[in-house]
């Protein structure tokens, strides 16, 4: 397949041989400052250079795991028809502006940071096109979630926003978004199984999930560290809790893509899914090891 890769086939706009790499087999990488690192076979990318596609919401997709220094995912024809919805990225535009709003929380604004954006460059950011940035843009500043010191309008299709903060309503909004992890504690509780290798494990999925820097990928590994020290107890379980609760409980670390990567696995995307999964885990752990020190 003789093909030119001159375009980003999720903007459109022109590539360097600075952002390519070598095409070596069916697919080709690239990396620009607008989508992240981008992996995509031959016949998707020429799909999307000719077809209609949700070419945006992947180019989030793509932005947002670099941003999380996570691999590209390889996107090919089943991607960019039906797979990409298994990562679940905001589609409505509320659910847009609420992403957008937690991407600058987490990148400085609960510090009171600054920051400037090119509707033509950072539209990737929420997973919109440039003209949908502006008017997320306006949709926040109109509900005193933002504050924009200055807006210059480059040309009929850019602007520039400068001294964009987060105003204190706009920081509730986020932290009313995020978990309350009540089960924080056990963080700090010292779990004693009586198997030292177990101990050493559940150890490590500590520090892999909490450790700086986060990613999703460390804490997935966490998760996964979690279920492996729990599968040879699943038996002795039953005992202590119910063997429907243990089934249930297994068919979360299966289902989702902590330990299988199948056709129907469903893929975690946000931090707080993984929370939810590493604190049953971790929470499950401690109530058998308590109830059975007990001797019940």
């Amino acid at each position: 397949m003789n093909m030119t890769f001159d375009r980003c086939a999720l903007t459109g706009y022109a590539l360097t041989q600075e952002n390519l790499k070598p095409v070596t087999g069916s697919f080709v990488e690239y990396e620009t400052e607008i989508v992240g690192r981008v992996k995509i076979t031959l016949p998707a990318y020429d799909e999307l250079i000719n077809g209609d596609f949700e070419r945006y919401l992947i180019a989030g997709i793509c932005k947002d795991r670099t941003l999380k220094d996570e691999d590209p995912i390889l996107i090919d024809s089943n991607f960019i028809r039906e797979g990409y919805k298994k990562l679940n990225p905001p589609t409505a535009f509320e659910e847009k502006c609420a992403s957008f709003l937690m991407y600058l929380y987490q990148a400085g604004g609960m510090e009171n940071k600054e920051f400037e954006f090119y509707s033509s460059k950072d539209f990737t950011l929420a997973f919109a096109d440039p003209e949908e940035f502006k008017r997320i843009m306006d949709q926040l500043v109109q509900d005193n979630f933002l504050k924009i010191r200055a807006t210059n309008n480059l040309s009929q299709r850019r602007n520039l926003y400068r001294g964009v903060k987060l105003t204190n309503d706009g920081k509730e909004k986020v932290r009313k978004r995020l978990p309350k992890m009540p089960l924080f504690g056990l963080v700090s509780q010292e779990i004693t199984t009586g198997d030292i290798e177990m101990d050493k494990k559940i150890n490590h999925a500590r520090q892999l999930f909490f450790d700086e820097p986060l990613s999703m990928d460390k804490m997935r590994s966490a998760c996964e560290t979690l279920s492996y020290v729990l599968e040879p107890l699943r038996k002795e379980l039953t005992t202590f809790l119910a063997a429907r609760d243990v089934s249930d409980f297994f068919q979360i670390v299966n289902n989702f893509d902590i330990r299988h990567n199948k056709e129907t696995t469903k893929v975690l995307i946000h931090a707080e899914q993984l929370e939810w999964v590493f604190y049953t885990l971790l929470n499950s752990i401690n109530t058998y090891t308590k109830l059975k020190n007990k001797g019940f």
